[in-house]
């Protein structure tokens, strides 16, 4: 990672606004006549509010002068400040309590080493709107806020020094960025080295990518077609399932899908005459403008589209939408993981899949199990009800294989029929039953 992104990374999570507006917000709950409250900071000239909550969020950046303004006056004193009438009290800033609509005010100065450097400024648009009480606990809070936004402002400004040091010294500015984050913000820590090691796959163009599993007609015995497949050649090596699952568990996992459905696509024109490509798409995917473009693109003859989903998903107004100008243009629909996971008979009566796929957890040992038959069974007589045809995944032995063709799958998938190659090893588009193990 750059210097300057790290820098920013840690900037963000030690970013002391944070603290100054969870102040404004935190307060505003707690002073039940409050209305608006705001934070600014001091110098030699006035104050200027930096954070708000309430109906003074819109006036951010708003300044007062020290001389002519409550918020000065408790700047210069020290000392809390109460305005039960704005309008005829010549100690506040007459223009700017109108055009904020303040007709009572407490001010609270924020103190650090003996020197005021802010005020915490509680307003209301009626007069007399804070009662004693009031103004007790806001003075209470004032030691308390105090240390909070000095020690963020300490924090921000020491980590920004030590990582600006390292950085010209040495290389060594990285792993003092590395070290800060993980000692305030472990989660932040590991996100950032997530999203270095998904961004390093879609930066590599030999990182990911694409091999080919053969989908076989068991009425023929011919290839119907191919499932794209990504793989990565990456540090830490593991299954694509868990590189897709980190992806969006850190907001990365559109770009990641789309750099492996891109892939897919392009090997589109090596697919043999007659035979489809099947390619990979969760909802999210499915609904972003840039993977609908890139199908309508492609040529899209044989084109299937294969919805996973390994999260819960509500959102099926916005999918089917997507995929109906999808299937207006011939791309055909096959649902994945059925009878395991999210993939529910509901989920399916919603989208009217042309294709049902049968899940590899159901199908493996199929042939000694009487409870994974009668559910694929009941699947297969649904998918006819509903005008589905059903592929079999991860049939891995002949025994499971001839099950399968007995409840009357349509098509198979799985290490005994073939496993995931490049394309160009696939020449002929049929396999012979001949050429089979038996």
């Amino acid at each position: 990672m750059k210097h300057a992104n790290l820098v920013a990374k840690v900037s963000q999570a030690i970013d002391p606004r944070d603290v100054i507006q969870r102040v404004t917000d935190q307060t505003l709950e707690l002073i039940g006549a409050a209305e608006g409250v705001m934070v600014g900071l001091s110098d030699p000239c006035g104050v200027t509010y930096i954070c708000g909550a309430g109906s003074q969020t819109s006036y951010l950046g708003t300044r007062v002068s020290l001389e002519d303004s409550l918020s000065g006056v408790a700047v210069r004193s020290g000392e809390v400040q109460l305005s039960n009438d704005t309008s005829a009290d010549p100690r506040v800033d007459a223009d700017a309590c109108r055009r904020l609509s303040v007709a009572s005010l407490v001010c609270v100065p924020l103190a650090r080493t003996n020197e005021t450097v802010g005020v915490l400024a509680v307003n209301a648009t009626r007069p007399h709107a804070f009662s004693e009480r009031d103004v007790e606990v806001l003075s209470r809070l004032g030691d308390f806020v105090s240390v909070a936004v000095g020690t963020a402002c300490d924090l921000y400004q020491v980590c920004t020094d030590l990582l600006d040091l390292s950085h010209s010294l040495d290389s060594s500015g990285d792993a003092a960025g590395r070290y800060v984050m993980s000692v305030l913000r472990p989660e932040a820590a590991h996100r950032i080295d997530a999203e270095q090691r998904i961004q390093g796959i879609v930066e590599d163009p030999d990182a990911l990518s694409i091999v080919f599993q053969p989908i076989i007609d068991l009425s023929t015995d011919r290839v119907f077609g191919f499932e794209a497949l990504a793989r990565f050649d990456a540090w830490p090596y593991r299954t694509p399932d868990l590189w897709f699952q980190e992806a969006h568990e850190h907001h990365l996992g559109i770009e990641l899908e789309l750099l492996a459905a891109t892939r897919a696509i392009a090997h589109l024109p090596m697919v043999p005459e007659g035979a489809c490509l099947t390619v990979n798409a969760g909802p999210e995917m499915v609904m972003s403008r840039e993977f609908v473009d890139l199908l309508l693109d492609a040529p899209r003859r044989g084109v299937v589209l294969e919805l996973t989903e390994h999260a819960r998903f509500d959102d099926y107004p916005g999918l089917i939408t997507s995929l109906r100008e999808l299937r207006r243009e011939g791309i055909r629909l096959a649902i994945d993981d059925t009878g395991n996971g999210y993939s529910s008979l509901s989920h399916i009566l919603k989208l009217a899949p042309d294709f049902i796929k049968l899940d590899r957890d159901l199908v493996s040992g199929i042939d000694v199990d009487p409870v994974r038959r009668i559910l694929a069974a009941s699947l297969v007589m649904f998918a006819g009800d509903t005008g589905a045809r059903i592929i079999a995944e991860g049939v891995e032995t002949r025994e499971e294989l001839d099950v399968v063709c007995d409840l009357g799958v349509d098509y198979a998938q799985g290490y005994f029929l073939g496993r995931p190659a490049a394309l160009g090893v696939f020449a002929a588009s049929s396999v012979p039953a001949s050429s089979r193990p038996r």
